[in-house]
């Protein structure tokens, strides 16, 4: 083995514990979102039994404004915030949509 390939196995080992950690974020981030969508199933149910449009434009809007600004508190770029809930709301509309219509 070269120097060279040692080194990198060492710099390699020195991210494990990073990667593990990283690993067990992804986990609970989708089982949160997991959770997430659960409720999109009850809030389904509700508008369905209620007849309440699936799309509430001044929440998606509060949702977005208010996640944004929290992950600014964290360091988060509030642009990749909104991009991360456009992305997040709209499976929660197909789910609610598939519900409401029926399917």
């Amino acid at each position: 083995m070269t120097h060279a390939s040692v080194s990198k196995d060492v710099s390699q080992d020195g991210l494990a514990a990073f990667r593990a950690e990283l690993d067990t974020l992804d986990h609970q981030l989708i089982a949160l979102l997991g959770r997430r969508l659960e409720i999109a199933r009850e809030v389904a149910r509700y508008k369905s039994a209620n007849d309440i449009p699936v799309m509430q434009h001044g929440r998606v809007k509060n949702v977005k404004e208010r996640n944004s600004r929290l992950g600014e508190a964290v360091n988060l770029d509030p642009a990749f915030v909104e991009r991360l809930y456009g992305v997040i709301i709209d499976e929660m509309c197909r789910v609610e949509d598939e519900i409401v219509d029926g399917g």
